[in-house]
């Protein structure tokens, strides 16, 4: 019984020691194999090699944004701007995390005010005074909202109202997210977040930067070039919807809201290659404008321009009663 039990013991050890032949590769299959795998190394090392000689020489570059733009937006003393060239997609990485935190901030703003300039900004204040005599639920537009608070003289933002277009005139925007405290002669800044669009000459196109403060500290910011394009002056980065009610004061040029007033805002989109089409030719979609986009008068221009520009476009309550 003893010497039966180990033959059989013998037996499966030589089993596992010497496989079957027909469970090995043979002469023909390794040849195939190494092939195949000479092939794809041969076929990888040449697309890292494309990749590395012309991809990244052709996305990333510097550009010369002005000693002014430079410090006003990053604080820098250089005014030269390592940046990556649109289709981009580490930048649109970047867009969408600076999207969802303003969707955040948002979502505890007590009041949102949209101010349209033509200039860097220089002002970012951590907390607003309210005069005493003023009652600030009447800050029903973002001019007023300017002339009583911010920046009386139009230093550096625009009249919204001015003509019934001074917003479609300015390329540039900042957004203050406000909070009101049990304070009924202080409203807080939780953050302001701007967008600046910049003519660049050498190389040609448009330098264009989304950025975060909170009070003049820059928490977070996306940045792209847009090749051969044209900052065009009709370039409305938000569109603003007032209530019917409003039309008395000039806001005719906007569509009316039934209710409450809110805006449409669109920033730069790092994903596309245009920014925007200045002529009535879409050549991006290889379509034409219907009437209203190309009709200055019409409030629909300011948005019906940015159709095939911008997948970023945020809509949000405008001046909610504080």
């Amino acid at each position: 019984m003893m010497r039966s039990l180990n033959k059989k013991r013998n037996s499966s050890s030589r089993t596992r020691k010497y496989p079957h032949r027909s469970d090995a590769f043979t002469f023909v299959e390794l040849v195939v194999a190494l092939a195949i795998g000479a092939t794809v190394i041969a076929v990888s090392v040449m697309a890292f090699s494309t990749i590395n000689s012309q991809g990244l020489s052709r996305r990333q570059l510097t550009v010369d944004i002005g000693n002014q733009n430079a410090y006003a937006f990053y604080q820098w003393t250089d005014p030269r701007a390592a940046v990556s060239e649109a289709p981009s997609f580490a930048a649109t990485a970047m867009a969408n995390s600076l999207r969802e935190e303003f969707l955040g901030d948002l979502a505890s703003a007590t009041a949102v005010v949209c101010l349209a300039r033509n200039k860097p900004n220089s002002i970012r204040p951590t907390n607003i005074a309210i005069p005493g005599s003023l009652d600030a639920r009447t800050l029903i537009t973002p001019d007023n909202f300017r002339t009583n608070l911010i920046d009386p003289s139009g230093v550096v933002y625009t009249n919204f109202n001015a003509n019934g277009n001074g917003s479609a005139a300015a390329t540039n925007l900042s957004i203050y997210l406000l909070y009101a405290r049990d304070d009924s002669t202080n409203v807080t800044v939780d953050a302001i977040y701007e967008s600046d669009m910049v003519n660049i000459a050498s190389p040609k196109g448009v330098y264009a930067s989304v950025r975060r403060y909170v009070g003049t500290n820059m928490t977070s910011y996306y940045h792209v070039f847009y090749p051969d394009a044209t900052n065009g002056t009709y370039q409305c980065p938000p569109a603003a919807f007032f209530t019917k009610a409003n039309a008395a004061l000039g806001l005719a040029r906007y569509r009316q809201a039934e209710n409450r007033p809110f805006y449409f805002v669109w920033w730069p989109d790092p994903s596309r290659r245009v920014v925007w089409w200045p002529n009535t030719n879409r050549m991006d979609l290889g379509t034409s404008y219907p009437p209203e986009a190309t009709n200055s008068s019409s409030p629909r221009s300011d948005y019906m321009r940015q159709a095939g520009a911008t997948s970023f476009f945020l809509c949000f309550p405008a001046f909610p009663p504080l």
